[in-house]
């Protein structure tokens, strides 16, 4: 028995020690993360390619000025859009990522929701169509672009956000890719096509995103029994339209401008604005590849007092990886200035005094991620109406003291500063300051 007994000993397998133990499980969830922000960022990097190849082709087939036009009016739409669904999209996102069995209901609650707020959506852009856009081009034109982005696109970005929080990474890139994938064959056929007005846009551009919506309830909604339930819809209806104020007041940060502009220039230089904008943000897309997985995170994990200094380290990281990618598109086309077209050239006479504005915007992106992780959501609507209507006077005030667009350009480095100084104060102080007492 002792020679059982030592022989026993012998072939036991030597212990791991506590550091070891520790240091095994940081190594296997760093990969877990590495491998969930790849699959998001793949699907997120094609997308990236095919908005690139889209934006580029549309930037460089319409004139400056139609460019304008189309760019004012898809901002409307997205605006108005925030309410799409009443705000169902976020809560439906929440359960796939928290209570997985309530998806059903919450995904039921939505669509039918989306059935209400399409045609009023419509109804409330009519003024918006008679005050800004008459002389510019067709109701009908306008009413086709506006549906793509009120109600079309929606859905596609719905099932998007709703795969990501079931953890479903590479259906949820595959949903975004493929819509994109069909945008951008639209903007190819368009370019083909001889008639390069905004009116043939418009019906091409429509077409092809209810071909994206269609391919994306058929493909990749999760395979659940939708169930309507009235105690959801009143149960929830008032949180859900304080996220949609919020996202509408989020959104109109990036897109009122455009309107401001339109009121006050000339379409020409909202083209040139509106190019200038998409690609400063095509630089972000990195950043908001890993918002997916952190507020994912947040919201399983919960509140815990060690994420501040985490969440400074974060916004550290952000406006490095931020700045350096507007600092290797200068200098890229500094050497190449035709290489995105001729109407992009034409427009970085704007995004490059823009040098401070990609950090700071994507750093109120995060703040308002934090806002929704923690359910901080009255004070994050009332923050972003705030903010948008700050922007929208301080832009209207610069277009009225500046002519020049590179002048009043780098004033907005300045403007985007001071937006972002009361949002710190804002976030930090609602969410960290009052639950540390």
């Amino acid at each position: 028995m002792k020679s059982e007994s030592r022989n026993a000993l012998e072939i036991r397998p030597p212990a791991v020690s506590q550091p070891s133990r520790v240091l095994a499980t940081l190594t296997h969830a760093f990969r877990t993360q590495l491998a969930n922000y790849l699959q998001v960022f793949a699907g997120t990097g094609v997308r990236l390619g095919l908005q690139a190849v889209y934006f580029f082709i549309l930037a460089n087939t319409l004139s400056l000025h139609d460019m304008g036009v189309f760019a004012s009016t898809s901002s409307t739409g997205i605006m108005i859009g925030c309410f799409s669904g009443f705000g169902f999209a976020s809560l439906a996102f929440r359960s796939s990522a928290g209570k997985r069995r309530t998806l059903g209901g919450y995904l039921a609650v939505f669509y039918a929701s989306w059935l209400i707020t399409l045609p009023l959506g419509l109804a409330v852009s009519l003024p918006i169509f008679y005050f800004l856009f008459k002389s510019s081009l067709s109701l009908a034109t306008f009413l086709l672009i506006i549906a793509v982005e009120t109600g079309l696109w929606r859905i596609v970005e719905t099932i998007h956000q709703v795969n990501n929080g079931l953890g479903r990474y590479a259906s949820a890139s595959l949903v975004i890719s493929s819509g994109s994938a069909l945008r951008t064959a639209g903007a190819i056929v368009f370019a083909l096509s001889g008639k390069h007005d905004v009116e043939s846009w418009a019906l091409i551009y429509f077409g092809f995103n209810l071909a994206a919506t269609a391919l994306a309830m058929y493909a990749y909604q999760p395979r659940i029994k939708l169930r309507w339930q009235s105690r959801i819809f009143f149960g929830r209806l008032r949180e859900a339209l304080l996220f949609s104020i919020a996202y509408f007041a989020w959104i109109a940060q990036n897109e009122i401008d455009k309107l401001v502009m339109l009121s006050l220039a000339d379409q020409r230089t909202v083209g040139i604005y509106a190019i200038s904008s998409r690609i400063l943000d095509f630089t972000s897309v990195p950043i908001r590849s890993f918002y997916v997985l952190y507020s994912r995170k947040l919201i399983i994990d919960g509140y815990r007092r060690s994420q501040l200094g985490r969440s400074l380290a974060v916004e550290l990281l952000i406006a490095l990886v931020s700045t350096a990618g507007l600092s290797a598109l200068l200098v890229t086309l500094s050497i190449w200035p035709n290489l995105l077209g001729h109407n992009v050239a034409v427009a970085s006479q704007l995004f490059g005094v823009l040098l401070a504005v990609p950090a700071f915007k994507n750093l109120l992106e995060f703040h308002s991620e934090l806002f929704f992780a923690y359910q901080h959501m009255t004070v994050r609507a009332v923050l972003a109406t705030a903010l948008v209507g700050l922007k929208a006077a301080a832009i209207a005030l610069l277009l009225i003291h500046f002519r020049n667009i590179a002048d009043w350009g780098i004033w907005l480095n300045a403007v985007y500063l001071g937006l972002y100084v009361l949002s710190v104060i804002s976030v930090y102080g609602s969410i960290f300051g009052r639950t540390d007492r």
